[in-house]
């Protein structure tokens, strides 16, 4: 056999999530490769991640980035990162965070948040093992969760006009035999904040039932008026059992720079290091330092941060409930919309020549706008689709004139 016919293994097999093919016609990663394939106009706006032109990074973050290559001090580090910058960031991420925490126990810093949920999963699950997993949820997570060779039980999520998110008792009854707790907060697609009850709850819970959780807040400084975050970790009992995850690259739009941080109790933080040890050594050494001046005082920068996103959000939000059919959720936090089309001739794809998941997807793209699909999500997100609008607001209203274009089918 050549290499060429050499086929996957299992563990990347599963992570296709070939179970979504029941709903949506196929597995996820096909699903995926259709939309890639799929043919869009020149001029294609690209609304699946946020523009760092027209939402820049904080000056500090190349500056320190390019110090730290000047220097040349630290170009091999601890596989879970400097202990300097860990020192730096520990009491800033205790004030975020609402927790202590020790820098050099309950502290790593990851290849993004993307390389920090890896690790962390890593560490907690493997064959046979369940997870808790809302629907939806963050597109990796459930491929992830696969890929380990264990099972995602996704939880119906509750999302209230305001972006209020519940989880409902008898939902969460339906994970009983789940060992983890998994999830985005704000919640990545819908933006949606949990409320504060349902976060004492989820505490409950994991706590009655012996289990751990992971929790991605990526988004958590990136909150608009109205919104009550709380967090997890900072629940009586609960930092012996959640991993944070945290960092700068949506916010902050440091996404290029591939850093971010967890924070989690101290045999979970060594685990992780192991695993990052075998995958990457450890997290690039001189992007590192671009979090020398993270968290510091920047109070005022985030506030306005938010706000610009703020005054997008509510335009959109309008203009999205304007167009026959559809609905979403105004975002409590992050730059995400979730808008649902079932009220649309898209309600099912059906009439448009295909029962696929991907059919709505690929027409937007053929009209000039590419999106993050719902099958991506979870389960049951068959006529929703993603928008990152933290974009160029002249960008950002041509695609939705172009996206109620597709809608209206005109």
């Amino acid at each position: 056999m050549s290499a060429l016919e050499y086929p996957p293994p299992a563990s990347l097999r599963a992570a296709a999530l070939d179970g979504f093919a029941a709903g949506y016609g196929d597995s996820v990663l096909e699903l995926d490769r259709a939309v890639a394939a799929a043919p869009g106009p020149a001029g294609l706006i690209d609304l699946t991640h946020g523009d760092t032109r027209a939402f820049e990074p904080p000056a500090s973050a190349a500056a320190d980035l390019v110090a730290a290559v000047r220097d040349n001090d630290e170009a091999y580090t601890a596989y879970r990162g400097s202990e300097s910058l860990r020192r730096r960031l520990a009491p800033r991420l205790a004030a975020l965070l609402g927790r202590p925490v020790d820098p050099a126990a309950e502290l790593i810093v990851t290849p993004g948040t993307q390389g920090g949920l890896f690790a962390a999963l890593s560490s907690l699950i493997g064959p046979g093992d369940v997870v808790a997993l809302p629907d939806p949820d963050y597109f990796m997570s459930e491929r992830i969760v696969a890929y380990l060779g264990a099972r995602a039980v996704r939880l119906a999520l509750d999302v209230a006009p305001d972006g209020r998110l519940s989880l409902a008792e008898r939902v969460l009854a339906q994970a009983a035999d789940a060992r983890l707790l998994l999830f985005s907060h704000p919640n990545n697609p819908t933006g949606g904040v949990y409320a504060p009850d349902t976060v004492a709850a989820l505490a409950d819970w994991v706590a009655d039932g012996d289990r751990l959780c992971i929790v991605d807040q990526l988004y958590c400084r990136q909150l608009f008026e109205g919104a009550e975050f709380t967090q997890l970790g900072a629940l009586p009992g609960m930092a012996q059992r959640t991993v944070t995850l945290v960092g700068p690259s949506k916010t902050e739009s440091m996404s290029g720079y591939r850093v971010g941080v967890a924070v989690a109790p101290g045999p979970v933080i060594d685990t992780m290091e192991r695993v990052l040890a075998m995958a990457s050594l450890r997290t690039t050494a001189y992007a590192q330092q671009a979090l020398r001046h993270w968290l510091d005082g920047d109070g005022d920068w985030i506030a306005g941060r938010a706000a610009e996103h703020q005054a997008l959000r509510d335009p959109l939000v309008a203009l999205l409930r304007g167009i026959p059919g559809v609905s979403v959720a105004s975002p409590l936090g992050s730059s995400y919309v979730f808008p649902d089309v079932a009220g649309t001739a898209w309600s099912s794809a059906r009439g448009h020549g295909s029962r696929r998941g991907d059919a709505l997807a690929i027409a937007l793209k053929a009209g000039g706008v590419l999106i993050n699909p719902g099958y991506q999500f979870g389960s049951g997100a068959a006529t929703r689709f993603r928008i990152n609008f933290s974009q160029d607001a002249e960008r950002l209203w041509e695609a939705c004139a172009r996206i109620e274009r597709v809608l209206r089918g005109s």
